[in-house]
């Protein structure tokens, strides 16, 4: 209940990011400057499929990345149990296209989680 946070927890970009995507009345408390970021609007946070640091969530991991032709061909591991995900993309696709082609694919298309690019030592968020 980002209502009864001190200050400095409502002016914390990630945690009212988290607080928005949980409920987006939330940002009705954020900080003023916060209140005027335009990813922080509900529609905006709604369409990000990427978790914020320390969630509970899976993890994606893409093992290739490649364009060919007019477009970008991916193949991904969806959590442990290695589940491989696949598409293809526009040249213009952006991370956030790539993330919601994948969260298209898994059972709960709602699902929020990590993505790990091929040579990448952090996720995606």
């Amino acid at each position: 209940a980002l209502e009864y946070a001190a200050a400095p927890l409502k002016a914390d970009r990630e945690l009212v990011l988290e607080a928005v995507r949980r409920d987006g009345r939330a940002l009705w408390h954020a900080a003023r400057r916060l209140k005027a970021d335009p990813l922080l609007t509900k529609s905006s946070v709604a369409a990000n499929p990427f978790a914020v640091n320390g969630a509970d969530s899976p993890v994606c991991t893409v093992f290739e990345l490649s364009a060919v032709e007019t477009r970008i061909r991916y193949q991904a591991a969806w959590g442990l149990g290695g589940k491989t995900l696949e598409g293809d993309l526009p040249h213009s696709a952006t991370l956030g296209d790539l993330g919601r082609d994948i969260r298209a694919q898994v059972p709960n298309p709602n699902t929020r989680f990590y993505l790990m690019l091929p040579d990448g030592e952090t996720p995606v968020s």
